[in-house]
């Protein structure tokens, strides 16, 4: 085996010696069949070049020549109403002699394309048969011309009043249009048979091609196989083996190695596989035990050695995110420390699980609260509002579950109360990147817009909803959503009034009384900003139904209440001064 082994081919040789076989072969293919598929290329670019064109144009010369005979029969027509329609004659005359144009160039073009054919095709048999197209199309447009011209004597006498000479004449032109229409319908007939010789004619050459190649391609066949079977021992098996392995660790086995079986390159490649798959297993249980505290596809930012992690920064328009759970924490404080940490963590996996399932960043925990983001390149750009209001969809669907989280480890009676779900969500313009000191940092969002969605968090209480958007995250919302402008309100540490929205659902899923609350709490809205505060009030009072109250149509009634006691400034411009974070 040892000798064996020295004496072994190298991979370069081997590949090099069936390189040179088979490019053998292929150049006995491509001699051989040339010359063949010359002559057929030949014969069908005749085809395509020449015969089916001509036939074409003297298609549309009997077409042309058919509609100019039956305008003319509509003229003559024309001159047996009376009184005669001298404009619509005129007409139709106008339009008989744009078809004899029409019919004139065809003839032309097709005379022009057998001169040619006659140069190109080699054949002596085809180029006789195209001579005497050639002559038959002459005649053709000979015959034509003098239809056209008879045509126009009969016109002329009809227009001076000789109907008899007229009539001898139409006679006659009958006679020269049967003539005429029989001797296109010839060459159509010649130029089909000449059509299906050229084609039988390459098809013989095909098939001699074909058998040629069919010959060949057994011999190659023959060969290759064998040596195939000399490359399968010494090559093909260990590269079968190493591309398994491969796909293993494409699919998270990173315990695959190979114990080399040869002294060639593939024993240098599968060496460096196996150092491959061991940094690779590295690399996973770094991020796996990193992707713990953040976000996994930061992680895998951090660990690319192309990405400068320390001072990249991106300004780019976002969406963020801050959700809480109303009530969770003043219950979960009750518990031991021990209980408290399970109970929160099991809480923030129900909060962070649709984050995560909307392809979210949770940038941070701070105690109950959830942050997160979404934009490129973890989300598409024109996706990040949905992705956003999705979540808040979904943890608004997990209350249940941390309802009952709390109720199995809450001791105290009676069971605690309903949770409501806190979420504000804002977009617009964040510097995205790592930031922090020189050694400690995160990967996190700055901007006005994080301080506003925090600012809508502490809004939706104030106004009794669970979920509010700003303008621009509502105006990029997809028409699955539902939504209804809340107010225009200015937060604490922001002077430019903004404007919110609550999210009511999908737009499917909204029942009747919720879409007439939709509408009614606009048209409240409308007629409040227009301080017409009776309207308002009884639009108001209609999205308040004894089994669904309405906090923002209730909250809106206290304030037209107040307006009514206290009239706003003549300045009034509809914005609420927001006095609580």
């Amino acid at each position: 085996m040892a000798v064996l082994q020295k004496r072994q081919v190298p991979i370069g040789i081997k590949i090099f010696g069936i390189a040179t076989s088979m490019l053998g072969l292929l150049l006995i293919v491509v001699y051989v069949s040339s010359n063949r598929l010359r002559r057929v290329s030949e014969e069908i670019e005749s085809l395509v070049d020449y015969t089916i064109p001509i036939t074409n144009a003297v298609a549309k010369v009997d077409v042309h020549a058919l509609e100019q005979e039956v305008l003319f029969e509509r003229i003559l027509k024309h001159y047996e109403i009376e009184p005669v329609d001298r404009d619509r004659i005129l007409a139709e005359i106008t339009e008989f002699e744009e078809r004899n144009q029409e019919v004139q160039a065809e003839l032309l073009a097709a005379e022009g394309m057998l001169d040619e054919a006659s140069i190109f095709i080699a054949d002596h048999t085809q180029r006789q048969d195209l001579a005497h197209l050639l002559a038959q199309l002459m005649a053709v447009e000979d015959a034509h011309q003098d239809f056209h011209d008879h045509a126009v004597d009969v016109l002329g006498l009809l227009e001076t009043g000789q109907f008899a000479e007229a009539h001898r004449l139409e006679e006659e032109l009958a006679a020269e249009e049967e003539a005429f229409n029989r001797s296109i319908e010839d060459i159509l007939l010649e130029l089909g048979a000449f059509t299906v010789a050229a084609a039988q004619s390459a098809q013989q050459h095909q098939q001699i091609v074909q058998q040629l190649s069919v010959a060949i391609a057994m011999i190659a066949t023959v060969l290759g196989g064998a040596c195939a079977w000399v490359v399968t021992f010494g090559l093909v098996r260990p590269v079968q083996q190493l591309s398994q392995s491969m796909q293993a660790v494409q699919q998270g086995n990173f315990n695959t190695l190979i114990t080399p079986s040869s002294r060639d390159e593939v024993a240098t490649l599968t060496t460096a596989f196996n150092h491959m798959v061991k940094e690779l297993k590295s690399k996973a249980t770094l991020e796996e035990t990193f992707g713990k505290y953040v976000d996994p596809r930061v992680v895998k930012q951090l660990l690319t050695p192309a990405e400068d992690t320390t001072t990249k920064g991106d300004r780019q328009v976002m969406t963020v995110f801050f959700a809480d759970v109303e009530g969770f924490s003043e219950h979960s404080r009750t518990l031991s420390p021990d209980d408290l940490v399970t109970v929160t963590n099991d809480y923030l996996t129900l909060m962070s699980r649709p984050v995560s399932n909307q392809f979210g960043v949770i940038d941070k925990f701070i105690d109950t609260l959830v942050m997160g983001f979404w934009g490129p390149p973890f989300a598409d750009a024109d996706e990040h509002a949905n992705l956003a209001c999705e979540t808040a969809l979904e943890q608004q669907a997990q209350l249940s579950r941390i309802q009952q989280l709390l109720q199995s480890q809450v001791s105290s009676s009676p069971s605690p109360s309903p949770l409501s779900l806190r979420v504000g969500i804002a977009t617009g313009s964040l510097v995205v990147g790592n930031m922090g000191s020189a050694t400690a940092k995160s990967y996190t969002v700055m901007g006005d817009t994080v301080n506003i969605a925090s600012r809508l968090k502490g809004v939706t209480k104030q106004y009794g909803v669970a979920i509010a958007l700003t303008e621009d995250t509502q105006a990029m919302l997809s028409d699955r959503y539902a939504t209804r402008e809340l107010d225009w309100i200015k937060v604490i540490g922001k002077e430019e009034p903004v404007r919110v929205y609550e999210l009511l659902g999908h737009e499917l899923t909204l029942d009747g009384i919720a879409r007439y609350q939709q509408r009614e709490f606009a048209k409240g809205l409308a007629a409040y900003r227009n301080q017409q505060w009776g309207e308002a009030h009884t639009h108001f009072s209609a999205c308040i139904t004894s089994n669904r109250p309405d906090p923002p149509a209730q909250l809106y009634l206290q304030r037209i209440e107040t307006f009514r006691n206290h009239p706003p400034p003549s300045n009034w411009d509809g914005v609420w001064q927001m006095t609580q974070k």
